[in-house]
C-alpha cells in the first residue's frame, strides 16, 4: 500500500511527509488519489504536509470517511473532530463582519432550542407594550445619573436599548457581567421607545449524558513547560517522564503510570523569542527551532505507547490569533516525525477511542475574563482558573470580547464558538493545576514547568508548578500528582472524584 501511494503521488509530482503517509495508509487508493487531484488545482507546494492538508480539508472533507462517523480516524485512538482552514488571503473589513455574523447565528441557533416565549428580532418590536425574548449581541453598556444600567444591543436586524434597573439587585449583578459581545436571550417588556430587562438567559451548555470508559485507563493533563526559559524546571519534567515510563514511584503509583495512554499538552510548549522586551536575557536556549529540539528530546523518553497531543499557545512558533495552526515543520522537524505525537491547533476538539472528546485551549482569553468580570477580578484573580473557564461554557464562547483577543476572522464558521458539547475542557495558561465540574463537563486546568517568572509577579499570578491532573476513564477518578521536589504525592479525596449530580436543573 505504500509503495503504491508512492506510485501515486511522484506520477502526480507531489512528496509526502511521513505524517501524510501514514494518513492516507489508511485510506482506499482511490480516495488518495482524488484527494491528490484536487490539492492540484488549489496548492502549489510538491510536498504535502499535514499543514497544508488541513488548510484544504473543507474541500474534501466528504471524502474522509472511515469509520461511519464522517472524520478521519486513526488505530492509536486519536482523532481531529475538527480543524479551522487557514486561507491565505488579505484580511479585510468585510471578512470580520462575515466572522461576527458567523458567530452570531451560530450561538443564536443554540438559544433557540431553548423554552422561549414570543420570541423577536429588534424590528418586530412595536409601539404598542408587549413581552418579548430578543436574541442580541451586546454592544455597549453605560450606568446612568440614576444608576440604572442601559445595554444597547443589535441583532441582524436593527440596534436598541434596554434599561435594567438598580432596584432589582438581583438582576443588576448579573447583567453587570455582561461582557461587550456576548449574545444572549434578553426577556424585555415594554415598547420601542423603552425595553425594560426582566431575566437574561445565557446559551450556556450541559452535557447529559455521564460518559464512562470500559477500559481502566489514564488521560494525564499537561503543558507550559516554556522549553527554552531559564526558569525551566527540567529536572521536575523528567521526574514525571520518569514517572509514567514506570521507573519511579511506589508499587500503587508504578501501576497507576503504566495505565497512563494519553497525554495533552495544552500549549506553551516553548518560551519562544521576543514576546517582551528583553526576554533574552532570560533564555538558555535562544532560538525556536533549539527550544523545539529540546521539547522532542524530552517526548522521545516517554513510552511509544503514550499517545500525546500537543497543541500550541502564544509562545509556541505559530501567530497569536486565535485559532492558531499547528506548530510548522519548519520550527519542529523532528516532532513531526514522532508516530505517537499529533499536533493539533489551538483550540481542537479530539475524540479519542474511549469516546471522550476533549476541547483544548490553551486560554489566552482567561487574563481578560479576569480583568473584565468584577466579582473574578476583586474575588477571585489568577487562583481559580477553572471559575473563568465556567464563563466562557456559560457564553458558549473562548473569547467573546472584539479587540482584546488577536483573533483570525473565519466567514464560514468562529471556530472558539463551542457548539459541540465536550465531555472534558483543557486549559492552561494560568499555570495552576485545578480540576472542577460544571454542568457534567469536567474541567481541567494544567499547571506547569516554570518558576516564578517577572511577568507573573508583576501582574500578582503565583504559579503552582510541577503538578498533573490523571483522569482515570473507566471510574471518573482525579488524581493531581505532585513532582516538584522530594517523594511523589497526590492529592486524593471524594472532592477528586467526578460525581456528575445533573445540569443545574437546566
Amino acid at each position: 500500500m505504500v509503495n503504491k501511494i508512492f506510485e501515486l503521488c511522484s506520477s502526480k509530482g507531489f512528496l509526502l511527509d511521513r505524517e501524510m503517509l501514514d494518513l492516507f495508509s489508511e485510506l482506499e487508493i482511490e480516495v488518495v488519489e482524488k484527494i491528490i487531484d484536487i490539492l492540484i488545482g488549489v496548492v502549489k507546494e510538491r510536498v504535502i504536509t499535514k499543514v497544508v492538508f488541513d488548510e484544504h480539508v473543507d474541500k474534501f472533507r466528504d471524502l474522509l470517511v472511515i469509520d461511519g462517523s464522517g472524520e478521519v480516524s486513526r488505530s492509536d485512538g486519536v482523532k481531529l473532530l475538527f480543524s479551522p482552514s487557514f486561507k491565505s488571503k488579505k484580511v479585510e473589513v468585510r471578512d470580520f463582519v462575515e466572522h461576527f455574523r458567523a458567530r452570531f447565528e451560530s450561538i443564536k441557533s443554540i438559544l433557540e432550542k431553548k423554552d422561549l416565549t414570543n420570541l423577536s428580532s429588534i424590528r418586530r418590536v412595536g409601539k404598542n407594550n408587549g413581552v418579548y425574548s430578543i436574541i442580541a449581541m451586546v454592544k455597549s453598556k453605560r450606568v446612568t445619573k440614576n444608576k440604572n444600567l442601559l445595554v444597547e444591543i443589535e441583532d441582524l436586524t436593527g440596534n436598541s436599548v434596554v434599561l435594567i434597573n438598580r432596584e432589582n439587585k438581583e438582576l443588576f449583578n448579573v447583567v453587570s457581567d455582561l461582557l461587550l459581545d456576548d449574545v444572549v436571550v434578553f426577556r424585555v417588556s415594554g415598547s420601542s421607545e423603552m425595553l425594560f430587562v426582566n431575566d437574561i438567559v445565557y446559551p450556556d451548555i450541559c452535557l447529559s449524558e455521564e460518559r464512562y470508559g470500559e477500559l481502566d485507563e489514564y488521560v494525564a493533563f499537561s503543558g507550559d513547560f516554556h522549553i527554552g526559559s531559564k526558569m525551566f524546571l527540567e529536572k521536575s519534567l523528567l521526574k514525571f517522564v520518569d514517572w509514567i515510563n514506570g521507573d519511579i514511584g511506589d508499587v500503587r503509583q508504578k501501576a497507576i503510570a503504566k495505565k497512563v495512554k494519553y497525554l495533552f499538552l495544552t500549549g506553551d510548549n516553548i518560551d519562544g523569542v521576543s514576546h517582551y522586551p528583553g526576554q533574552e536575557k532570560f533564555l538558555n536556549i535562544k532560538t525556536c527551532r533549539g527550544q523545539y529540539q529540546k521539547v522532542e528530546e524530552i517526548l522521545r523518553k516517554i513510552r511509544g505507547d503514550v499517545q500525546i497531543i500537543m497543541c500550541p499557545g502564544q509562545h509556541d512558533a505559530v501567530w497569536l490569533g486565535e485559532p492558531q495552526p499547528i506548530i510548522s515543520e519548519k520550527w519542529a522537524p523532528g516532532l513531526h516525525r514522532m508516530e505517537n505525537v499529533h499536533l493539533v491547533p489551538n483550540p481542537a476538539l479530539v475524540e479519542i477511542d474511549s469516546g471522550f472528546k476533549i476541547l483544548m485551549y490553551h486560554g489566552a482569553s482567561i487574563n481578560h475574563f479576569i480583568n473584565e468580570i468584577p466579582e473574578i477580578r476583586v474575588n477571585v484573580g489568577h487562583g481559580n482558573p477553572t471559575r473563568v473557564v465556567k464563563e466562557m461554557l456559560k457564553r458558549r464562547h473562548l473569547a467573546p470580547i472584539h479587540g482584546l483577543m488577536d483573533y483570525i476572522p473565519c466567514e464560514e464558521k468562529d471556530p472558539l464558538v463551542v457548539d459541540v458539547i465536550p465531555d472534558i475542557i483543557a486549559t492552561a495558561d494560568q499555570h495552576r493545576a485545578e480540576v472542577d465540574c460544571y454542568n457534567n463537563i469536567l474541567l481541567v486546568a494544567s499547571s506547569c514547568w516554570q518558576s516564578i517568572t517577572p511577568f507573573e509577579e508583576k501582574v500578582g499570578n503565583v504559579p503552582d508548578p510541577c503538578k498533573v491532573p490523571l483522569f482515570n476513564l473507566k471510574s471518573r477518578e482525579v488524581k493531581i500528582v505532585d513532582f516538584s521536589e522530594g517523594e511523589i504525592r497526590w492529592d486524593e479525596g471524594e472532592h477528586l472524584v467526578c460525581d456528575l449530580g445533573g445540569c443545574d436543573g437546566k
